[in-house]
């Protein structure tokens, strides 16, 4: 009969390496019983890790989206706010004038006075509104403070022109019919309003771009985001209120007077109707933001169930998995102690 020989090294290099490989599986378990997916996504699906690859590249577009719309949302809603704001002014500003209608009385007329300067400033305060550094109101110039008051230079061009045109029908101001109050503001007030005088570079009022902004908010829909200070329910505001604070102070006749509140009232109105428009339009892309948020969220929720069938493992064997290796570790490591205490010195 013939014996092997085997040696205590022989037996303590097995277990090392036991031990080694045992470690690095443990590693591995350890991880997919934590994260839920495989350690090592290329080795575990082979070809089908480029699927895996196209679906986190997909998650990741829709979440780039969804932050995007985010900000979007954002611009839209303190858009709203804003313009809430202006159509609120006017409304109380239609009514100061409502008050002021057949009314000679100095402080009434002080009242409407100081009553349209303050709607006006209100609208300028509003209208250069800045959110996450870039102005609500300047269209695509989101960088240029689009409102300037001007009201000042406009004031004494319109006082200016009244007294030109009173001498030119032989007249003083106070002598003007209302008829004839109403031919100077519709053909001398109102055009300098106009857009081209609006938005004149000089001159003119805002420095806004007419174009708005618009933002991509799903993979083949793009919303409009933004509006700008050069429409004409702004426009309209800031003739309302220079109409009355430009001339309802210069001493004119009952009649002429009643011509200008009648004629402030009506931009008022026409001002509030503009801005209604701008809200309602803004309002229509807020509900398409919501909808395409509704949809990258199911669209997400989809390919995250995929990702997971894909490359999901079963945690509950995993982690039996980690506790298997940690007990033959904790084997392997008694045995290789044990051999190491082994000693020719003890049966000596």
């Amino acid at each position: 009969m013939k014996s092997s020989f085997i040696s205590s090294s022989a037996i303590q290099n097995a277990m090392r390496l036991t031990i080694n490989q045992s470690q690095k599986q443990l590693v591995k378990a350890s991880l997919e019983a934590t994260t839920g997916v495989y350690a090592d996504i290329g080795a575990s699906l082979g070809s089908g890790a480029a699927k895996s690859v196209n679906f986190t590249a997909e998650i990741s577009r829709i979440k780039a989206l969804k932050g995007s719309n985010s900000v979007v949302s954002a611009r839209l809603e303190a858009s709203q706010l804003g313009l809430d704001k202006m159509k609120t002014t006017g409304d109380a500003l239609v009514s100061k004038l409502t008050a002021l209608q057949g009314s000679q009385d100095k402080t009434s007329i002080t009242v409407a006075i100081q009553s349209a300067g303050d709607a006006l400033s209100q609208l300028m305060d509003t209208g250069n509104t800045m959110l996450n550094g870039e102005y609500l109101f300047s269209g695509i110039n989101t960088d240029v403070q689009p409102l300037k008051d001007q009201s000042a230079t406009v004031t004494a061009n319109i006082t200016a022109a009244l007294g030109t045109y009173a001498t030119g029908l032989g007249k003083s101001v106070s002598d003007l019919t209302g008829s004839e109050m109403e031919t100077f503001i519709t053909g001398t007030v109102e055009p300098m309003f106009s857009e081209a005088n609006w938005t004149d570079p000089t001159t003119g009022w805002s420095s806004a771009s007419s174009q708005n902004m618009t933002s991509r908010i799903g993979s083949s829909e793009v919303v409009t985001s933004s509006t700008n200070s050069n429409s004409e329910g702004m426009r309209y505001f800031a003739l309302a209120s220079i109409t009355v604070s430009a001339l309802a102070g210069q001493g004119i006749s009952a009649d002429a007077l009643g011509t200008v509140t009648s004629k402030a009232i009506g931009y008022a109105a026409q001002a509030t109707t503009g801005i209604v428009t701008q809200a309602s339009q803004l309002g229509l892309s807020q509900e398409r933001v919501e909808k395409a948020n509704d949809a990258l969220d199911a669209q997400s929720s989809i390919i995250q169930n995929k990702l997971v069938d894909l490359q999901g493992v079963d945690t509950s064997e995993a982690s039996t998995l980690v506790n298997t290796l940690q007990t033959q570790l904790e084997t392997a490591y008694t045995i290789v102690s044990k051999i190491q205490q082994l000693s020719l010195v003890n049966y000596l």
